[in-house]
């Protein structure tokens, strides 16, 4: 059910802010941490590439928690955080 009022009173993106960007740095410390632990090894690589899959898994049971309709400013911070996850991954990867 919607809630009224202005957007950035709703409680529900307060919520949403805050939890798809805590799922980000929580992707992010993991993702950086196995790169530094496993320098140039494929382990790192695997180590961030699990945490995104779990990571935007969260992402998506975050979207279907919130129910509809879906506040803009909470889908443009899952769509930020998504993206930042995403290439946040490839560093690890690379190398």
């Amino acid at each position: 059910m919607a809630e009224q009022g202005d957007p950035i009173e709703r409680p529900a993106i307060y919520r949403t802010l805050v939890v798809v960007f805590a799922v980000w740095a929580a992707h992010f410390m993991v993702a950086y941490g196995a790169a530094l632990v496993f320098p140039g090894q494929p382990l790192a690589g695997w180590i961030a590439i699990t945490a995104l899959l779990v990571a935007i898994a969260a992402l998506f049971a975050w979207v279907r928690r919130i129910g509809r309709p879906r506040p803009p400013l909470a889908l443009a911070a899952m769509g930020l955080a998504g993206a930042a996850i995403v290439l946040g991954t490839f560093p690890a990867i690379v190398g």
